[in-house]
C-alpha cells in the first residue's frame, strides 16, 4: 500500500490511518487490481470515506458500510448505500477524497447524485453495478414507504462548503421528489466530521454500575446529586470481575492511577475483609464514584432507610481503586465472608457541575494509599488527548496512570520516559539536571513548573515519540562507550549522561522534530556520532570549566554550572577542533572567562546589540488561559495584538491602539487593565509574550544573541531582522 504524501496536514494522515485500518481490508478493491499502487489507494480512501460516513449517519458497523459501498463503473454517481435502523430512511452518499484536505463537490457532481436518485426513483435498477443489485431489494423497500426519507450525503476530505449554484441544484431535488409524505434533504458530512469520529472511536464504551443501598443511605439534591450510602464489597468485586458483567481496569478510567497490585496496605484490606468482614466499615475511609447520571430505584418502599437500588451510567471509580480490587482478591478467595463486608460509598452525579468540578473532586479524595505527584496528572485532559495522538498518528501506546504497565519498547513509551526525553529537549538546561536529581520533578506544577513546560501547550505524539527514540539511543551509546571508560571520564559519563542528551537534542534542533517529510532516520543514524562527540567535549569542559580536582556528581548537579557546560561545549562543537578551537586548554581556560557572564536583560540586549530594526511589528502571544480571558476584548480592534519596535531601552513598544510607548511588560500589564480581566496574574512576563512574526518571542531572539556572543559569533554590522 501506498504511503501517505509527505505534505498532507496532520488530520489528514489521521484521518487516512483510521480509514485504511477500519476498511482497507473489507471493501473490495478487486477493479484495482492491475492499477498503480498510488491510484488504487486514492481510491480505497473515497470508498472508505463513503463508509465512514454511512457509519456517522446511521450507527451501523464497519462490515455493513463496508457492504454498502457500490463505488466504481455504473454507480451513477453514487458510492455508497446506508439504511436507518428503523428501515424508514435511505442515504445516498457520493464521496470525495483529497491527500491535502481540499476535495469539493461541484455542479457536475451534484447534478451525477441527482441522476441518480431519479434511477432508483424510476427502479431503474438493471443499469447499475452488480453491488447495488445486491441492495436492490432493500432499496425498494425503503423507496416504496410513504413516509420514507431521502438523505443525499456529500462526504468531503475537505471542509465542506457548496457554491449557491450547488446547492441550487440539490434544493431543486429535494423539491421535486419530495412531497405526499415523502422527504429529500441533503447534508455534508466534512473532514472536521471525520476526524471527530475517528477520536471517539477510540473512547471507550460508558460504564454501567448497579449498587444496591439495602442499609444505611442518604441522598442530597444540591446543588449538586449525589447518594451516600453502604455497598456490600462483594458488589464492588463484582464491579471489577464479575462473570459478564466486570470491567477490570476501566473502573478507574477517570481515576488518577490504576489499582497498584499487592501492596502491603491492599494486602491488609484483603485480610480485614476475610477476617473480619463485619468490622472492615469502621476501618475503611470509603470510596467514590462518578458518573452522569444516577437512577433510583426502590424494590419495596420509597424512603429513606428502605432499600435502593442506583444505575449509575458512564460510571468510574474516582477514588479506591485499590479498595475495589482488593474486595475482587478476598471475593475470589471467599465469597461469602466479602458479603459480609461493607463499604462507604459516595457517588456523585456531575450533571450540571461545573467546569473541572469532577477533576478537582478525583484530586482532593485520592489520599489514602501514599500519593505521588505524577498521579494527578492522570486527571489532565492533555495526557488523554496525547494518549489518543499516539494511536491515531504512529499506531503506538502511550501510558501514564500509575499502575498500567508500560508497553514494550517498540510499541509505545510511558509518560515519565516521555516527560524525561522532553526535560532534555527543552532549551533550559536546568530541566535536565532537575530530573537526574529525581523523576519526581517532571511533575511539579504552577506557572514555573516543569509538567506547565514540558506539557502547557500540547507536544504532538510525534514530537514525543522522536523525542524518545534519541533519548533510548543516546543512553544505548553511553552505555557502549561508558565500558570503554575509567577513572574520571567515566564518572562524567555516569553523571552527565542526561546533559549529554540534551546537548545531543540541541545539536539536532528542535524543527527536526517537528518536520513530517524531514529524513528522520538520517537523523537518528548521526546519533552515535553526536554522543561520542559531546562527550569528549563534556569530558574536557569538566576540567577547563572546574579544575580537574572538581566534584563530578555535584557539578552535574549544579543547574549554573550545567548551563556554563552546556555554552561552552555547544560553542566548541560549532567550531570544530582546529588548532584555534577551545579544545585547546587555553583556548577552554578563555571561553571558561566568558561564559561566566550573565545576560543581561532582555530589552537592553536588544537595543545595545541594534539587533531589531526600528518599526518592525510585533505582535501579542497569549497563552490559552490569556486568549480565553480576553481574546473577545482583542478582536474588538485588531490594533490591540499590534506594536511596533522603538530602539529605547526602557520603553521599545509602541502600541498601535492607543499610539503611546511601554515596556513589554507594562505593556501586557495595560492591556490586562483596559480589557478588566480581574483574575488577572501577579506575574507578567512581557518579553516572553510580544514577537516578531517569523523570528520568535523578544526573549527567543535575545537568547540567539547571546548564544552567539558567548560563542564569539557577535552579530556582524548590519545583521538586523527586517
Amino acid at each position: 500500500m501506498a504511503q501517505g504524501g509527505q505534505n498532507m496536514p496532520l488530520e489528514v494522515q489521521h484521518i487516512r490511518k483510521a480509514l485504511l485500518k477500519e476498511f482497507g481490508q473489507r471493501i473490495s478493491m478487486e477493479d484495482f487490481v492491475k492499477k498503480d499502487p498510488k491510484e488504487r489507494e486514492t481510491a480505497l480512501l473515497s470508498r472508505a470515506v463513503s463508509a465512514k460516513a454511512a457509519r456517522i449517519l446511521t450507527d451501523c458497523t464497519s462490515d455493513e458500510a463496508a457492504a454498502g459501498v457500490i463505488d466504481g463503473r455504473d454507480d451513477f454517481g453514487i458510492d455508497c448505500v446506508a439504511f436507518s435502523a428503523s428501515g424508514s430512511e435511505i442515504y445516498l452518499i457520493q464521496a470525495k477524497w483529497k491527500d491535502k484536505g481540499t476535495a469539493g463537490f461541484d455542479t457536475e457532481a451534484a447534478l451525477k447524485l441527482v441522476h441518480g436518485l431519479k434511477k432508483l426513483d424510476n427502479r431503474d435498477l438493471d443499469h447499475f453495478n452488480e453491488r447495488l443489485q445486491l441492495l436492490s431489494d432493500r432499496v425498494h423497500g425503503v423507496l416504496q414507504l410513504p413516509t420514507c426519507k431521502v438523505n443525499l450525503v456529500i462526504a468531503l476530505m475537505g471542509d465542506g462548503r457548496l457554491s449557491q449554484e450547488t446547492r441550487d441544484i440539490l434544493d431543486e431535488a429535494a423539491r421535486e421528489f419530495g412531497g405526499l409524505g415523502r422527504t429529500v434533504a441533503y447534508r455534508v458530512v466534512n473532514q472536521a466530521d471525520f476526524h471527530r469520529a475517528i477520536r471517539e472511536d477510540l473512547e471507550p464504551q460508558p460504564i454501567t454500575l448497579k449498587a444496591t443501598m439495602n442499609r444505611e443511605w442518604y441522598a442530597r439534591e444540591t446543588p449538586f446529586r449525589a447518594v451516600i450510602g453502604e455497598v456490600s464489597a462483594d458488589q464492588l468485586a463484582r464491579w471489577y470481575g464479575g462473570k459478564g458483567e466486570g470491567h477490570g481496569e476501566r473502573l478507574y478510567d477517570r481515576n488518577v492511577r490504576r489499582s497498584l497490585g499487592l501492596t502491603g496496605v491492599n494486602q491488609t484490606m484483603v485480610d480485614s475483609m476475610l477476617e473480619d468482614p463485619e468490622g472492615f466499615l469502621y476501618r475503611h475511609n470509603g470510596i467514590t464514584v462518578q458518573c452522569d447520571d444516577i437512577v433510583q430505584e426502590y424494590p419495596f418502599k420509597r424512603a429513606v432507610g428502605q432499600p435502593t437500588i442506583l444505575t449509575l451510567t458512564n460510571a468510574s471509580v474516582v477514588n479506591g481503586a485499590q479498595t475495589v480490587t482488593s474486595a475482587f482478591r478476598a471475593y475470589e478467595k471467599d465469597a461469602d465472608a466479602v458479603a459480609e463486608a461493607y463499604v462507604m460509598v459516595r457517588v456523585i452525579s456531575l450533571v450540571g457541575t461545573p467546569e473541572g468540578f469532577g477533576r478537582s473532586i478525583t484530586k482532593a479524595t485520592n489520599t489514602q494509599n501514599h500519593m505521588e505527584r505524577r498521579d494527578f496528572i492522570a486527571i489532565d485532559p492533555v495526557q488523554g488527548e496525547i494518549q489518543k495522538d499516539f494511536r491515531i498518528s504512529l499506531d503506538k501506546e502511550y501510558v501514564f496512570r500509575r499502575g498500567e504497565l508500560d508497553p514494550a519498547p517498540e510499541s509505545g513509551c510511558s509518560v515519565t520516559e516521555a516527560a524525561t526525553a522532553l526535560a532534555c529537549m527543552h532549551r533550559d538546561s536546568s530541566l535536565a539536571v532537575r530530573v537526574k536529581g529525581s523523576t519526581n520533578a517532571l511533575w511539579s506544577e504552577g506557572p514555573n513548573g516543569a509538567y506547565i513546560r514540558l506539557f502547557g501547550q500540547q507536544p504532538s505524539g510525534q514530537q514525543i515519540w522522536r523525542a524518545v527514540q534519541v533519548l533510548r539511543l543516546v543512553r544505548d551509546e553511553l552505555t557502549k562507550t561508558r565500558a570503554k571508560l575509567t577513572g574520571r571520564p567515566a564518572a562524567i559519563a555516569d553523571s552527565g549522561a542526561l546533559l549529554v542528551a540534551h546537548l545531543v537534542f540541541q545539536r539536532i534542533g528542535r524543527d527536526r522534530f517537528e518536520e513530517s517529510d524531514g529524513d528522520w532516520e538520517g537523523v537518528l543514524a548521526e546519533i552515535p556520532g553526536q554522543v561520542s562527540q559531546v562527550l569528549a567535549a563534556l569530558i574536557s569542559m569538566v576540567d577547563a570549566l572546574f579544575t580537574p580536582k572538581s566534584f563530578v556528581t555535584s557539578t552535574f548537579a549544579n543547574e549554573e554550572r550545567c548551563a556554563r557546560l552546556v555554552s561552552a561545549v555547544l560553542g566548541t562543537l560549532e567550531r570544530g577542533v582546529g588548532p584555534d578551537s577551545p579544545m585547546n586548554l587555553a583556548a577552554l581556560l578563555k571561553v571558561a572567562g566568558q561564559t561566566r557572564q550573565r545576560r543581561p536583560q532582555t530589552v537592553r540586549l536588544l537595543v545595545d546589540h541594534d539587533v531589531i530594526e526600528e518599526g518592525t511589528r510585533l505582535e501579542y502571544a497569549p497563552s490559552a488561559a490569556e486568549e480565553l480571558a480576553i481574546g473577545a476584548w482583542l478582536n474588538a480592534d485588531p490594533r490591540r495584538r499590534r506594536a511596533s519596535w522603538v530602539n529605547d531601552r526602557k520603553t521599545p513598544l509602541l502600541w498601535e491602539a492607543d499610539g503611546k510607548r511601554y515596556s513589554p511588560t507594562g505593556l501586557v500589564s495595560q492591556m490586562w487593565n483596559e480589557a478588566d480581566w480581574k483574575e488577572q496574574w501577579s506575574a507578567v512576563q512581557g518579553p516572553k509574550q510580544w514577537r516578531v512574526p517569523g523570528e520568535g518571542t523578544l526573549v527567543e531572539i535575545a537568547e540567539r544573541l547571546w548564544q552567539r556572543i558567548v560563542a564569539w559569533e557577535e552579530p556582524e554590522e548590519g545583521d538586523h531582522l527586517s
